[in-house]
């Protein structure tokens, strides 16, 4: 035990002076240490240059992973479903199939635009919670959900179902792309 601890101690002296000495130039080197802040000098900033779009990396990987679409948050409360905000967004691709293999119950939303299907997708339902200090695993009945749905253009309205606790709704989502459209008439998300 004590061996352990001599060696932290070796150890963390080792690095202290291997920290006091790193700022110092080699003996008997040409060297000059690195600069520090006491030294004086003046900070220059620099204009900010913009980057190409089709060659910014970053750019190009979240255009290949994310697409336009409509994030909502919906709260289930038993059988009744309340829209709590939807907002436009880049949506990662692979969360938003309705494909997708959900363990457990789930939730399924349904896009709908002119009365056309446009996109669905499937997320967990937590419906299930396991709670400390009580009986363990308890069925929730108020929860809140979030949903992201692929869209290439706006969507009406949004189906919910939650077959869990029997839940299910019709959302009016236009006034989220009137309220764009308001703002910024030319777009995309507006209808000419």
């Amino acid at each position: 035990m004590t061996q352990h601890i001599r060696a932290i101690c070796l150890y963390l002296i080792c690095g202290l002076v291997h920290l006091s000495a790193w700022g110092q130039a080699a003996p008997g080197s040409s060297e000059r240490p690195l600069p520090a802040a006491t030294d004086g000098g003046t900070a220059v900033l620099v204009a900010p240059r913009p980057i190409q779009t089709d060659s910014d990396p970053v750019t190009q990987r979240v255009r290949a992973d994310t697409a336009d679409g409509l994030v909502i948050v919906v709260t289930i409360d038993g059988a009744k479903v309340s829209l709590d905000s939807a907002v436009p967004a880049r949506i990662p691709r692979k969360r938003t199939r309705a494909d997708r293999n959900v363990e457990g119950d789930a939730v399924k939303a349904t896009a709908f635009a002119g009365g056309q299907v446009i996109a669905s997708a499937v997320v967990p339902d937590n419906v299930i919670n396991i709670q400390e200090g009580r009986a363990g695993v308890v069925r929730t009945e108020r929860r809140q959900i979030t949903i992201g749905l692929l869209a290439d253009r706006p969507i009406d309205t949004v189906s919910i179902e939650a077959p869990a606790t029997g839940a299910s709704a019709s959302l009016d989502v236009r006034p989220v792309y009137a309220r764009l459209c308001e703002l910024d008439r030319n777009s995309k998300w507006c209808r000419r």
